[in-house]
């Protein structure tokens, strides 16, 4: 048998019952939140109902698929017939074909094939190229790009020049002027193409 003597049995006999005090109240709070939870309003499962939509509204909303006029395919498949001629390019017939599509509105392929000769030295394609981004003689309508690019037409003028083209010396000196007047207006990328005549 086991005696407890003293003040060491009711420190033990106290340690005992805060234990259970604990222990009881812990159960408690449980009782109490899972009584809570219980009682408590769940709310109702929000159901979205959508409503169907015809066939013809989902393609009204699907932006369509550029065509092959968008793409220039027919360039590209003109391109291919010419790198296959045994004599080799014929690069005039590349730039009549351009004209072609440029006349019929067909950008894409016009402009691919003007790209084509002018890489070729082509100089009535490269012109025709520069013209396309020459800020002097720029339409939106009669091209791809929403605005010029100065850089190109220099590009694509000086190739034309260099096959002969006497209108592209004309078109590259009033180019410069427009470059100067842009400049002084604080255009930076007119002073980067002033650059090129330095």
């Amino acid at each position: 048998m086991i005696t407890y003597s003293g003040s060491g049995s009711a420190r033990s006999a106290g340690q005992i019952d805060r234990r259970l005090l604990a222990g009881i109240a812990v159960l408690v709070l449980l009782l109490v939140g899972a009584g809570v939870y219980l009682l408590y309003d769940k709310p109702e499962p929000v159901t979205v109902t959508v409503p169907p939509v015809e066939p013809s509204r989902v393609l009204e909303t699907v932006a369509p698929a550029e065509s092959k006029e968008e793409r220039g395919d027919s360039a590209r498949e003109i391109i291919a017939e010419l790198r296959k001629n045994p004599a080799g390019i014929d690069y005039a017939q590349a730039y009549t074909r351009a004209r072609e599509f440029q006349a019929e509105g067909n950008f894409a392929d016009a402009q691919l094939l003007y790209f084509f000769a002018a890489r070729g030295g082509h100089g009535e394609a490269a012109f025709e190229l520069a013209s396309l981004q020459d800020p002097n003689h720029f339409s939106a309508e009669a091209g791809l790009m929403d605005k010029p690019d100065p850089f190109q037409a220099y590009k694509w003028y000086n190739v034309a020049r260099e096959a002969g083209d006497q209108m592209a010396v004309a078109r590259l000196t009033e180019l410069r002027t427009w470059a100067e007047a842009a400049a002084a207006a604080n255009d930076p990328a007119a002073e980067q193409l002033l650059l090129q005549w330095e």
